[in-house]
């Protein structure tokens, strides 16, 4: 037991140096930014998908209604005013391929930035030789994974339906009880969904290698840190007038800023993937595609020229 405190410590310490080291901030502030141009599109793609099976304007309104649990009504009727807009299309044929052509490219933008700021964090990159191949096969990779996630809004709305059927059982049966079963019913949920789905990203979106025993113990422990970081900042954007601050774009910056927050915690997972990694296997490796990077600080002696390497980071 005190042996297994012992490496929980140590892998916790690591992690949250290695964290600080990368600048995390800066590439929340990348992803945060692309994540606004991208959103309309995400949006669009994930409802058809699971609009499919329970109706648009079902799904429309809990996806609405999940954002307004997160960063309030006002916001919720903002993401709701982009979805419409985006939804409406009076193009002829060519431009309806044009648009959905527009569309796919903006939803995959946000996952290139995550699929840099990974590589980034992992000290990896792809080959210069490989890199239009590598963009074109990365489009597609996000492509696919925002696809996924419309699979998966589905099988969430599947799982809510089912609660609420075992909720309104439960609350005839056990009364009050009932309430804290599907409570955390739905935690358990979000934290399973959420695992599939950074489990994915590890995997799929950086150009490294990684054992699936080690992205699933990154993954679970990102989506519980996402997870208990989602309720914080409910409670954080219910009693802070961030939004009266900037009036009309209130909603908005409420949207940019759980989403910066958000990806620090992703990022912050990613990390100890990472860092669990190379405590349990071989680390994170580039694939064939990419290499490994190595930042160093050196200092040069204007006499002599002489260059001294002061400190070293990328392999560890």
């Amino acid at each position: 037991m005190q042996k297994r405190l012992t490496t929980t410590w140590q892998l916790t310490k690591k992690t949250f140096q290695k964290f600080i080291d990368d600048n995390p901030l800066d590439y929340a502030a990348i992803i945060g930014f692309y994540t606004i141009f991208s959103l309309p599109a995400v949006l669009i793609i994930t409802i058809r998908i699971a609009g499919a099976a329970f109706g648009q304007e079902a799904v429309r309104g809990e996806v609405v209604k999940q954002v307004g649990g997160i960063v309030g009504r006002s916001s919720a009727t903002q993401v709701q005013s982009i979805i419409e807009n985006a939804s409406q299309s009076e193009a002829s044929t060519i431009g309806t391929v044009v648009g959905v052509l527009v569309m796919a490219f903006s939803a995959t933008t946000v996952f290139v930035a995550l699929q840099d700021s990974l590589n980034a964090m992992w000290k990896v990159k792809a080959k210069v030789e490989k890199g239009f191949m590598k963009l074109v096969i990365g489009r597609l990779l996000s492509l696919a994974l925002v696809v996924s996630f419309g699979f998966l809004l589905l099988v969430s709305l599947s799982v809510d339906v089912v609660l609420g059927l075992v909720y309104d059982y439960l609350r005839q049966e056990l009364s009050g009880v009932a309430v804290y079963l599907v409570t955390i019913g739905n935690i358990l949920v979000s934290i399973a969904i959420a695992t599939v789905i950074f489990a994915a990203i590890f995997k799929v979106l950086p150009d490294a290698r990684i054992r699936w025993a080690n992205v699933w113990v990154g993954a679970v422990v990102t989506a519980i840190l996402f997870t208990l970081g989602k309720y914080i900042l409910n409670i954080y954007f219910q009693h802070d007038p961030l939004a009266d601050t900037y009036g009309a774009a209130g909603s908005l910056v409420l949207i940019l800023v759980w989403v910066y927050y958000t990806s620090i915690i992703f990022l912050l997972g990613a990390e100890f993937t990472q860092v669990y990694s190379e405590a349990h296997d071989r680390g994170v490796e580039p694939t064939d595609t990419a290499v490994k990077v190595e930042k160093q600080e050196i200092e040069q002696d204007q006499d002599t020229g002489q260059v001294e390497v002061k400190r070293k980071s990328g392999l560890n």
